[in-house]
């Protein structure tokens, strides 16, 4: 049986393409719209700004929207609709949104999302489309908002490679849901075909035992090379038991 595709939050990647053009306007660039293109763009871009890559990038803006499109993610977005339809959850934040197609795409599915990253270009983009698309701005905040909000079910997608303090980043997801599903990727230093590893090693035996402090495993599944995990929070079990 072929597995189902993951929703997206345009019918074809050519509208997101017409989303990033009306806002970039001037600036924006029809030639990173190729993939190969795009990748000797960002390994330029990864050695003019690092460290501070994900502050400043424009090219990582295509990147995102790449990736929207690609299967990479479907198969943790099926688990995640799948857990959240047996336990009836629909309150749902998204922690290192990017530029939150994937929470625009849950929000045009009927669920109640909240997106957070920090503050960045990417960030900006997704408020402006949000608000132009779907009259729903204040959907996008940045991080340090979290800690204000409860809901049901925090998930973390490709991020916590990209935290600077994983473990207060874990800490900080399992304060605000009560359920949060973060994947396990493996290092593929070839991903990027260059300089611009936009996806750093993950050591998970310190990861997992962190998320362990933090939650009991209530489902894994496989995704390819990825493993997606939900998580329940201990404080919340025992705040109700």
């Amino acid at each position: 049986m072929t597995a189902r595709p993951w929703i997206r939050a345009y019918p074809e990647i050519e509208a997101a393409w017409g989303r990033l053009a009306a806002y970039l306007g001037d600036r924006f660039d029809p030639a990173l719209t190729d993939f190969d293109r795009l990748r000797r763009f960002l390994d330029q871009e990864w050695a003019r700004l690092h460290p501070h890559f994900y502050e400043r990038s424009i090219g990582y803006l295509y990147d995102l929207t790449w990736f929207h499109y690609m299967d990479a993610k479907d198969g943790f977005f099926r688990t995640l609709i799948d857990f959240a339809g047996e336990y009836g959850l629909s309150r749902i934040a998204d922690i290192g949104c990017g530029v939150a197609l994937d929470a625009q795409a849950l929000l045009q599915a009927g669920y109640d999302v909240d997106a957070y990253d920090l503050d960045n270009p990417c960030l900006a983009y997704a408020r402006w489309r949000l608000g132009h698309d779907l009259g729903e701005h204040g959907r996008i905040r940045r991080l340090t908002e979290l800690g204000n909000h409860r809901y049901q079910l925090v998930y973390a997608v490709d991020v916590l490679g990209h935290a600077d303090n994983a473990e207060a980043l874990i800490a900080l997801l399992f304060g605000a849901g009560e359920y949060v599903a973060v994947n396990l990727l493996p290092h593929d230093p070839g991903h990027r075909f260059g300089p611009a590893d936009l996806h750093p090693r993950l050591d998970h035996r310190r990861i997992l035992l962190v998320l362990q402090a933090h939650g009991q495993l209530v489902r894994v599944a496989a995704a390819g090379a990825n493993v997606t995990t939900i998580w329940r929070a201990i404080s919340r079990m025992a705040r109700c038991c």
